[in-house]
């Protein structure tokens, strides 16, 4: 049997989900950005991968794998907004070409939050060079564990709970049609449960990541994250694509799919945040 192909992230905030899940004969494992992740996963050069909530509602796979995710319920600690001027006068933003939920998210909370609609330039994730050209920066993943560098710096994961009161769900696993949803979903859940089990043991291995020690990492993956994808986070999903649709970031709505033909229907595209 060929192995299954599975991509994953190498941020740390991936850590707990792939935690003991090594390459093996029913599956191989492999590492790169999120943005490259969903392209191999379009095109079929990996069969399950870690791709940020966005690509999926963009078309990418075929189902998500149940009740996993990367989501937070306040502050996230790595995706922020740093900024020259305060957010209302922001004209221009240079962000990351990686980050591409990060990027939609934070157009819809300026937007809603303070009714401008920014230019944003693609840019190399270094936030001096970033706020150099440009009156504001969006970093998201270790670099932005940084709390200095701008007069102004914006939590994303608490503006949006700020705004909606929901989660908001970063990344998913998305799988192609003919994988085998089961085993892949008890791979994936199992390693995750590894994961949230040994997040000290984590947490000491990644001692030093963008300068952290070890309580902050242990801080970090405990309470800033969550990686349950339930019902909360999946109306959180919800909404983002329904401001997704609003803001002319998504052509169409589509089904938050889960693999054993669980499916949460999206709801009307003109109604509000919940």
């Amino acid at each position: 049997m060929t192995a299954v192909r599975i991509g994953a992230v190498s941020f740390l905030n991936t850590r707990p989900l792939v935690y003991g899940l090594q390459t093996n004969a029913d599956h191989a494992l492999s590492f790169d950005t999120p943005s490259v992740l969903a392209e191999k996963l379009r095109l079929g050069e990996i069969d399950v991968g870690l791709i940020p909530i966005i690509e999926y509602l963009r078309g990418t796979g075929d189902r998500i794998v149940p009740g996993i995710c990367i989501a937070s319920d306040g502050p996230v600690r790595t995706v922020k907004l740093y900024s020259r001027v305060h957010p209302e006068k922001i004209t221009n933003v240079a962000v990351d070409g990686g980050s591409r939920s990060s990027v939609a998210l934070l157009r819809i909370v300026l937007a809603e939050r303070f009714g401008v609609t920014p230019d944003f330039h693609t840019r190399h994730a270094d936030l001096r060079a970033m706020l150099q050209a440009h009156e504001a920066a969006l970093l998201i993943g270790d670099p932005a564990f940084t709390d200095s560098g701008a007069p102004f710096i914006w939590d994303l994961g608490q503006a949006w709970k700020e705004l909606t009161n929901l989660p908001f769900v970063y990344a998913i696993w998305a799988m192609r049609d003919g994988v085998d949803a089961e085993r892949v979903t008890e791979w994936l859940t199992q390693a995750m449960c590894n994961g949230v089990a040994h997040l000290d043991q984590i947490a000491r291995d990644e001692v030093g990541t963008a300068g952290q020690e070890m309580d902050s990492i242990r801080t970090y993956l405990r309470d800033a994250l969550g990686f349950a994808l339930g019902a909360r986070e999946m109306r959180g999903a919800e909404t983002f694509q329904r401001l997704c649709l609003r803001y002319n970031m998504l052509q169409s709505a589509r089904e938050l799919a889960l693999a054993g033909d669980a499916v949460v229907p999206s709801r009307d595209a003109s109604s509000g945040a919940d």
